[in-house]
């Protein structure tokens, strides 16, 4: 029975009404995950372009000054990661989620305030602190709303707003930051437009967003048990306000937790992206064809992330081995970084487009965790701790980049090239550890086993995926 005391039919789900709450879902829930995720990226490249529109000259930067700046955000964004996982258990995460996005876009506009350099690091440290939440959340969220097999190529989606914000916010950013006419410097109102749009996005996302599946204002009755069910029947676990302690002990003693670290911190202390602009200006191009010579980079990213997506559904349960694939692109750019002479400058320009695209393996992690962890305390943790491992890359990333090795930054091409190397071994391991305990469960269910047995669920559960014997991990 409904509130309304009407009777809703709880039977078998079929295909035409799957495809129907699908197409819903995504109508309504994807494109602001897109949206925020782009505005997230923006901020990021914003700092690089004010780089080269004055800011630097401005505000007084010299020797590792701009280095700091950039990993001063992602100690604010380590500092949230630690909140998000009990406060993802407290609060709705949708409010959660919409809260932060406005108060992240009040302080992106008081990024056009410093005047010196520790002016700027407060405002970045601040900044990294109210978007920090964000991703875990959603990583989380998607579980909730979408089967395992929709994962990567809905991830993909948003994570697609992080190359599509290098495109066009490579073109405002240019836009904004060479204006030269206004009573302030045009680095500045690229922040206070980029800020004024995020705290628009989130107050949409606020207003549109449902709680869960379970409130969807878009859906009828029988819609809403269906987007329910079709999760459930997966072994997933929806969203549950109790923090569980066995689920955090049980997740702190899995290797997979320690590996799931790593992947984050080899990704983004691998990442070029801040620095960007300043490799290509390096190379001798000014500010306007600095930009324009970047835009490959992204557009290569958009290629790689949906060629990844494809090859997911062409091979499936190969998720593991696809991204340990899609990990050689950048690795042969960023070799090229480091061993193409200064004279040759196109070809060093398609190191750096290749040494960028890695945003393919950020997309099949987040789908591997999504669709592997299960238990709502345990994936918040699992979440969590990807994002935190994130934040110490990002952390540590920037301060690979010596100064006065501009612009080619060789120690910084050389370390990251041996952590590609690391990433690799750790996904492998990975994948080993699942595919094993995949056969013992598979010998438990050819043994007798009930529990063991890998069929559909009878519905929603709070059981983590060591404790549901009837799970299968996604290779």
């Amino acid at each position: 029975m409904n509130d309304k005391g009407e009777k809703v039919q709880l039977d078998t789900i079929t295909p035409e009404e799957e495809k129907k709450v699908l197409r819903k879902i995504d109508l309504i829930v994807l494109p602001l995950f897109f949206l925020i995720y782009g505005f997230q990226y923006l901020d990021k490249i914003a700092l690089s372009y004010a780089a080269i529109f004055g800011m630097k000259t401005d505000l007084h930067l010299v020797g590792q000054d701009y280095s700091w700046c950039a990993s001063i955000f992602y100690f604010g964004q380590l500092a949230s990661e630690f909140i998000a996982i009990k406060a993802l258990h407290i609060f709705p995460i949708k409010l959660y989620v919409g809260v932060t996005v406005v108060a992240w876009g009040a302080i992106m506009m008081c990024n056009a305030t410093p005047h010196d350099f520790g002016g700027l690091m407060v405002a970045r440290f601040f900044l990294g602190l109210m978007e920090g939440s964000v991703a875990p959340a959603f990583v989380v969220l998607i579980s909730h709303w979408y089967r395992k097999h929709e994962h990567p190529l809905r991830i993909a989606v948003f994570v697609t707003a992080d190359a599509v914000a290098q495109i066009v916010g490579a073109l405002l950013l240019f836009a904004l930051g060479g204006v030269d006419s206004a009573a302030i410097a045009g680095w500045r109102i690229s922040f206070l437009v980029a800020g004024t749009l995020t705290i628009l996005i989130g107050g949409i996302f606020l207003l549109v967003v449902p709680v869960s599946p379970h409130a969807a204002w878009f859906l009828n009755e029988r819609e809403k048990y269906v987007a329910v069910e079709r999760v459930a029947r997966e072994h997933a676990s929806g969203q549950h306000s109790e923090w569980r302690w066995d689920q955090m002990y049980e997740t702190l003693r899995d290797p997979l937790f320690y590996l799931i670290f790593t992947w984050a911190f080899c990704i983004c202390a691998t990442s070029v992206v801040s620095f960007g602009s300043i490799v290509i200006n390096g190379f001798g191009f000014s500010p306007l064809k600095t930009v324009i010579v970047g835009l490959p980079g992204p557009a290569i990213q958009i290629t790689t992330i949906w060629l990844a997506v494809l090859a997911t559904r062409i091979w499936k349960g190969a998720r593991g081995f696809i991204q340990t694939a899609f990990i050689l692109p950048p690795l042969i750019g960023v070799i090229m970084l480091q061993t193409l002479p200064y004279e040759r400058k196109w070809a060093l320009t398609g190191g750096y487009w290749l040494a960028t695209c890695n945003s393919s393996v950020f997309v099949i992690n987040m789908s591997l965790i999504s669709s592997n962890i299960k238990g709502h305390t345990r994936k918040s943790l699992c979440s969590s701790v990807y994002f935190i491992g994130y934040a110490v890359g990002c952390v540590v990333g920037p301060q690979l980049f010596i100064s006065v090795e501009a612009p080619l930054y060789p120690t910084a091409m050389r370390t990251i090239a041996g952590l590609y190397v690391v990433f690799i071994i750790a996904q492998l391991t990975f994948m080993g550890l699942n595919w094993k305990e995949n056969r013992r469960r598979d010998k438990l269910a050819a043994g007798g086993m009930e529990r063991a047995i890998h069929r559909p669920a009878a519905g929603e559960d709070n059981e983590t995926d060591k404790e549901d014997l009837g799970f299968r991990y996604v290779l």
